[in-house]
């Protein structure tokens, strides 16, 4: 590992801190390591599978999914969420960068869907390819689709397991959410036979929140995560409409309220889209209230 210059920790005692190895192999990271015995920084000791890297394509690809993966990480810590790899706790955090026939005709997956099981994010690396994401989103209809949602969005099936899933809190998620035992398979399956005839719902935050509840609920806590970074943000450069204590709900939703205006109007004063395409229902904001609440219960 390649050695950088002892720094104070927190006690005041010097420590060594290293370049993360795929930043000093492959350029791909800007995260440190201060742990001697350790070879990758937090973010990248939690991957399982990563794309070929022999195909320059790939890793260009791949850089993209970790500085996204970094930056949910980043939101995560620092809402003090815990992020535990499955090295550690069987039911812990992971991810799994692949890909399949449609991109590359030799590997063995035909299909790889985005999504979660146990702890495992998987996400398909075409994700990372600009074009064929845009694609995708006029395809589906997604106003928002980017390589940091989906990592968000995943995220939100991992914290339900931690933070509702046989907890008290469950009996206020079906409350504001709906039944999570339905079908989840059938639903989904209906979904999308049916998603051009059915219009989107305003009380949803998205189209596909009225998937299923479980999609509704990831669905809120990404935009919880976006909130709660952009806000971060604009705090950094001293707006007004910014916020860099984000513990008071009615004021982190009065100020993105404000914020969202003026980024939208930046956005048509440059004759783009409106970078914030969403309305925000009385059901939504409970529903963002809930996530907040779990995050800061006290």
């Amino acid at each position: 590992m390649f050695a950088l210059p002892e720094r104070q920790d927190a006690n005041g005692n010097l420590e060594t801190i290293y370049l993360c190895k795929n930043s000093a192999d492959y350029g791909v990271c800007n995260w440190l390591v201060t742990d001697p015995g350790a070879s990758y920084c937090m973010s990248c000791s939690l991957n399982e599978t990563i794309p070929n890297l022999l195909e320059a394509k790939r890793r260009r690809w791949w850089k993209s999914m970790e500085y996204a993966k970094r930056r949910l990480i980043y939101s995560l810590l620092s809402l003090q969420l815990p992020v535990i790899g499955k090295a550690e706790q069987e039911t812990g955090l992971a991810f799994k960068f692949i890909e399949d026939q449609r991109t590359n005709p030799g590997v063995y997956e035909e299909h790889v869907n985005t999504g979660h099981y146990n702890g495992l994010i998987t996400i398909n690396i075409a994700e990372a390819d600009h074009v064929s994401r845009e694609i995708s989103r006029q395809y589906t209809g997604e106003l928002y689709r980017t390589l940091l949602g989906h990592f968000r969005h995943e995220s939100g099936h991992y914290y339900y397991m931690k933070l509702v899933s046989k907890t008290p809190a469950l009996a206020q998620f079906r409350e504001l959410f709906g039944d999570e035992t339905l079908d989840y398979g059938m639903a989904l399956q209906n979904y999308y036979a049916n998603k051009k005839a059915l219009s989107h719902d305003p009380m949803y935050i998205s189209h596909y929140a009225q998937s299923h509840p479980l999609e509704d609920w990831a669905e809120v806590w990404a935009h919880y995560l976006h909130m709660v970074d952009t806000l971060e943000t604009a705090g950094q450069f001293h707006l007004q409409q910014g916020a860099t204590y984000l513990d008071d709900i009615e004021d982190t939703l009065q100020k993105w309220s404000e914020l969202t205006l003026m980024m939208n109007a930046l956005n048509r004063s440059m004759g783009l889209e409106d970078a914030y395409p969403f309305t925000l229902s009385a059901l939504t904001m409970a529903k963002l209230r809930f996530v907040h609440a779990l995050i800061y219960p006290n």
